[in-house]
This record gives C-alpha cells, structure tokens and sequence, in this order.
C-alpha cells in the first residue's frame, strides 16, 4: 500500500513537471520574441501552441536509428544520466506542506548536487569524434562555465540556510512564515537569479568571440533525440532552480489563504521565470576565461560571503526576530 502511494505520488510529480516543462519551453519562446521584437511559433495550433509538440515528434521517429553501434550507445548513457538526474532533483523538491514526494533532511545540498550532476551529464552525449578544435574549445568553455558559476550559487544559498539552521527545504519555508528572505537577504537572492541565468546554456556565454556558430557548435554532434533529450533536462534543471528560488527566498507556498499553497507557489515561480528570462536576455556576451573568474569569484561570490557576513550578525543579535 505504501509502495502503491509512492508510486502514484511520483507520477503525479512527473505529470506536473512535463506539463511545466512544455509550459517554460513555449513561454520561452513567445517571451524571448516579444523581447526582442521578433516572430515567435505562431502557425501550429493556436498561437504555436502546438509547436513543441510536434519537434518532440519528430525527434521520436528517429528513436530505431540511434542504436546503430557502441558509440551511439554510449552517448546515449549521457543523456539518460542527464535526464535521470534531472528527475530526481525535481523530485527532492516540495510543492506545499502537503504535496511532496521525499521529505529528506538534506534535501537542498541534495537538489543544488542532481542538477549539477545533470547539466555535466549532457556532455557525455556529445560525440567526440566529430569535435574539431574549435568545437573543443567552445565545450571546454562550456564546462567551466557550469563548474565556475555552481559556486555562487551554492554559496548564496546557504543564507536561508543559517536563518532556519536546517538544510531541510519545509524548514526553510517555515523559517519564513513572518518574513521572507528576499526582505534581508536581496545580495543573496541577486547572486542566485545571476548564477541560475548564467548555467542557462546561453549562445553568446558558449561561443567565442571571433569563431562563428557553425566552427563552434558541439551541440550539431549529437542526434536530434539526443539532443531534444539534452534540452528537456536543461528545462527540467531551470524549473527545479525557479521553485529552489521560490521556497528560498519567496516564503514558498506561505501567502494568504485566499488562494491555495499551490496557486501561491506556481504564481511565484512564474514571477521568477519572468525575471530569469528578462535576465537571459539582456546579460551581455561573457568571453574568456579570466572574464568568468573574475564575475563569479571576485564579484558572485564577494556578494555571497557578504551577505552570509550579515545574516550571522543578524541572527546572533537579533535572533527573536527569526
């Protein structure tokens, strides 16, 4: 009976994911073509609804051909591993007080470590064979960019840490149950939204300067599915930090009750998706290497150890507050 619970929870998570992913996806789209003053997906279905739908098609129709030798397979390993991590730091995540699949007392460290897992993951599965120098070049860039922008991000996150002195994301939540982190700790919230947009797999963060996108796309090595495969778990990782975002800095599902904790936890989810986006697109191009230590350790980080500076002040002077 316990078992059947379980699964039954996991495959309304999942359910409620794929629909929030396909959500993001298409808003991603119309959002980034509103912005940028340019045609979004407007011919299938009403208004391109219907556009991501049939991409993923096609993608699947190539499923028997990917198998076609060791190599192929081994790629694939890649985006499975991706994907799989991908779920499973979803699925560490609760939605309300109620609606949660794993309630594990580690759970933030655990979420911040799947989604870093997934996104290096999605490297496997390109085929290595087919990298001149400068594709090379531009995954090595890649690489570093995911492992020199992971450290802001977990370093910003440990200030709701120390306020609820629990890496339990309920304990977080409940800590904001009168204020919410966002109020004391904005340093903390910018450098988070900053870390999320910049491992968004952006074109002007990956490619470099002078080379064009046909020298330098890797991404061109991997099949279509694979490659579907790669992005819907780079979607699953984005929707994962927007609710981290949420429950850490937004109070989570706390609001009044005239709306479900639900309803509260979508609506601020979908203000931080707006505002990532905003980010996504206006953040200039970040080229070279000393570039990006330089915005993550002297900068990203800087913020981080400051804000985590006041927050232990604050919360050793003026702990009746929290």
């Amino acid at each position: 009976m316990i078992l059947k619970n379980l699964l039954l929870k996991a495959l309304y998570f999942l359910l409620f994911l794929f629909l929030g992913v396909y959500i993001i996806i298409y808003l991603h789209k119309k959002t980034l073509a509103h912005m940028q003053s340019r045609r979004g997906p407007l011919q299938t279905g009403f208004h391109g609804i219907l556009q991501i739908f049939s991409q993923i098609l096609k993608s699947l129709l190539n499923w028997p051909k990917l198998f076609t030798s060791w190599q192929d397979l081994s790629n694939n390993i890649g985006v499975v591993i991706s994907f799989t991590f991908a779920i499973l730091a979803f699925l560490l995540i609760p939605l309300t007080e109620d609606i949660f699949l794993m309630n594990i007392e580690m759970s933030l460290p655990l979420c911040l470590s799947f989604i870093m897992i997934s996104n290096m993951g999605a490297f496997l599965s390109i085929k290595k064979v087919k990298l001149n120098m400068n594709k090379m070049t531009a995954l090595l860039d890649r690489i570093s960019t995911v492992l020199i922008f992971s450290i802001p991000l977990f370093i910003s996150s440990m200030g709701p840490v120390i306020v609820s002195s629990s890496f339990n994301l309920f304990e977080i939540v409940r800590a904001q149950s009168r204020f919410y982190n966002i109020l004391y700790q904005p340093l903390s919230f910018i450098v988070f939204l900053l870390s999320c947009s910049l491992l968004w797999q952006r074109l002007p963060v990956d490619v470099p300067k002078k080379d064009t996108y046909f020298n330098t796309d890797y991404l061109s090595t991997q099949n279509r599915l694979n490659y579907q495969i790669s992005t819907i778990s780079k979607y699953i990782n984005i929707i994962s930090l927007l609710i981290l975002g949420t429950l850490l800095y937004l109070g989570g599902w706390n609001g009044p009750k005239i709306l479900h904790p639900l309803i509260w936890t979508i609506i601020k989810t979908f203000v931080l998706q707006v505002i990532l986006l905003f980010l996504y697109t206006i953040i200039p191009r970040i080229s070279g290497f000393r570039k990006k230590i330089n915005l993550s350790l002297a900068f990203l980080c800087l913020l981080s150890f400051l804000n985590l500076l006041i927050i232990i002040f604050l919360v050793l002077y003026f702990k009746p507050i929290f």
